[in-house]
Formats: structure tokens, sequence, C-alpha cells
């Protein structure tokens, strides 16, 4: 919706050196958009403080405005449309792609070293007779967030996102299922460069050998997907697979060329752990005595899920409930104690099957 009302720059105002303002087009969003005497347009935020700014590498980009005895923030811009302004104030106030992972840092180097960079890069990796990667597979226990970092590898490649369960692609069709996972990557084929995530993957491909005589159908669903996959990064495709259950997984996915990278998924680390807290508790009326530290402490092999849809989630509600002004110390720890740790059988398991782990 359009406001119009008194421009908060008038008419010749002086931007930078030889650029003024020619006119105020309109104002949107608490966005003001002004054309420039060199033609490009000018974004006054009058709702935007520094604070509000989480891309860190748009920060340098802005000016500070000075009009009286206000500042403004601005960001001088090619083009102006309703979708560039949506997308500049969502680039400038949400964290995309890996800024927004907390901790995993690990997992995000890896990813960087020999995804993103291949995939982004690729004359540079070319020149080493490199090869694109096909596929990668994470494992680990549920709710440590391997959902949530494909789909931030997604945003930070800026690729098409498909994600898919085993379940998504069974039909009541004896050969349905195959062509499903056809259709699935025609469609990602359409609209490359993409990104399949394939979750609960061990249900998609089973290991051949424990399959019952009157599966031949699961077994031609194998075969399509091998076929699918030989050819992914030829067709611009980033095929991304997750398992709570690597060890039950066909053999044949875990080839070279086939799924190149296999990455184990671990609970978060301490790091991890204070940065989950301080990103769940952002926006919420919050005592500003929070020891971070000490709830990391408190949560050591917690599931990233349980942090923030578990402990935070709950302690928010019944701050609500109970009309408290504030989450404090005491009812965060409190509710740390209504959960378990993942048990250390559990990731021992886990880490037993280092041998599965490839980059």
């Amino acid at each position: 919706m359009t406001i119009q009302n008194k421009p908060t720059l008038h008419n010749g105002f002086k931007i930078k050196k030889d650029v003024l303002v020619v006119r105020r087009i309109e104002k949107l969003y608490f966005t003001e958009i002004y054309e420039l005497s060199d033609d490009d347009f000018l974004y006054l935020f009058t709702n935007l403080i520094h604070e509000d700014i989480v891309n860190e590498s748009r920060k340098k980009d802005l000016l500070k405005i000075k009009y009286g005895d206000k500042s403004y923030l601005g960001l001088i811009v090619k083009e102006h449309s309703n979708e560039k302004i949506t997308s500049v104030i969502e680039d400038l106030t949400i964290l995309k792609g890996f800024q927004s992972v907390a901790g995993m840092r690990k997992l995000k180097e890896l990813l960087l070293k020999d995804v993103i960079n291949p995939l982004l890069q690729p004359e540079r990796f070319k020149k080493f007779k490199v090869s694109i990667p096909n596929g990668v597979l994470l494992y680990g226990p549920p709710g440590c967030g391997k959902t949530f970092i494909v789909r931030k590898l997604a945003e930070e490649l800026k690729y098409k996102y498909y994600e898919i369960k085993h379940s998504d692609l069974a039909t009541p069709f004896i050969h349905g299922s195959v062509s499903n996972i056809g259709k699935v990557f025609e469609m990602a084929k359409m609209n490359a460069p993409a990104i399949i995530f394939l979750d609960e993957i061990s249900g998609l491909v089973p290991k051949r050998d424990g399959l019952q005589d009157s599966s031949s159908h699961k077994e031609e669903e194998i075969n399509e997907f091998l076929m699918q996959l030989n050819d992914a990064s030829d067709n611009k495709i980033l095929v991304v697979a997750a398992t709570n259950y690597p060890d039950r997984i066909d053999m044949a996915i875990l080839r070279s060329g086939r799924m190149d990278k296999r990455i184990y998924v671990s609970p978060p680390d301490f790091e991890a752990r204070k940065e989950l807290f301080k990103i769940g508790l952002s926006g919420r009326p919050t005592s500003k005595k929070i020891n971070f530290d000490t709830l990391a402490n408190l949560t050591e092999n917690y599931a990233s899920s349980d942090i923030i849809e578990g402990i935070l989630e709950n302690v928010s509600r019944s701050a609500a409930n109970d009309d408290k002004p504030y989450i404090d110390q005491k009812m965060i720890e409190d509710d740390i104690k209504r959960y378990n740790p993942i048990d250390i059988n559990e990731i021992n398991r886990y880490e037993s099957l280092a041998h599965l782990e490839r980059w």
C-alpha cells in the first residue's frame, strides 16, 4: 500500500558528491523511494536502525543520512520495484544461508570447500579436473539439524529446493514409485540449478540383499534412483540425502561418483548450543542476566530440536500463560530438566560408523 505524506528529504537534497534527490516516487513498507540525479534510486528506511541489520556483508553498503535532528539508513539501488524493495529488506533483516546456522563450523567448512565452491566456481575446479559433486549423504541422530542445514545450503547456493520423503513417492500402483522418482528429477532438471533433498533415504534405497522375493518393485526403485543420481551433476542437480540409519542403505548408493560426500551430523557442540539459545531467545522478552555458558553446559548431547522447538518453546508458552514480564534463567534451567540428552550409546553407535565418512 502506498502512503502519501510529506517526503522526508526535499528535492535537491545532496546524497553524496554530485548526486542529488530529484523527486520522491512513493513510500512502501516504511521506506521512502527517491529518484536520484544519476538515474539510481535511494531507499530511505524510516523505521530501521543499525541494530536491525543482521546481514553483516550489506552493512558497508548502507548510507547514514542525517536530516534535521534525525538520522536514517539508506541504500542506493540501480532499479526499483515492489519485489526489489521486499527482497532488499529481507536481505538486510533476515539471516539466510549459513549465517543463520548456529555452530556446525566443521560441517559448514566441509560443505563450503567440497560442495559450494565447486558448484559456484566450476571453472576453477575443472582446471584441476576436480569433479562436481553428485550427491551428499548426511547421517546422525534425529533432531540434530540435518534437514535445517540442507535448507540453508540451498539458500547459500541460491538453488531451487525440493524436499522429498520416501512416503511422498509411494503410490498404490506397483510401478508408480519408479515413475515418481523420475518425475522429481525431471522437475528439478527443468528448474536447475536445484537441490533435491531426500529425507529418510534408507526407506527409498534399503540394502537389496535384505529384500524379500516379493519386493522386486523395490529393486526397480533403487535402480531408477541410481540411474537418475548418475546424471545429476550433468543436469545441474545436487542430490542431498539424510538418514538416521546409514548402515541400512544399499552400498551401491555410497560408491564414488554417487553419494560422493558422507558426513556425520553430531549433536550440537558447546558453541552451537550457546548460539541456539541466543537465536531462540532473540525477539522474545528476556532477562539481561541470562548465562548462555551455563545453559550450554546443561544441555550437552541435547538435540538442536530439543533446545529450539522444545525447551525454548515451552518456556515462552509458560511465560505467556503466567503473564511473566520476561523469560529468566531459572525458567529455562527448570525446563531443561524435563528433557533427556541423546543416549551416549546411540552417539557411540554413530561414531563407530566413521568409516562411512568421506570428504
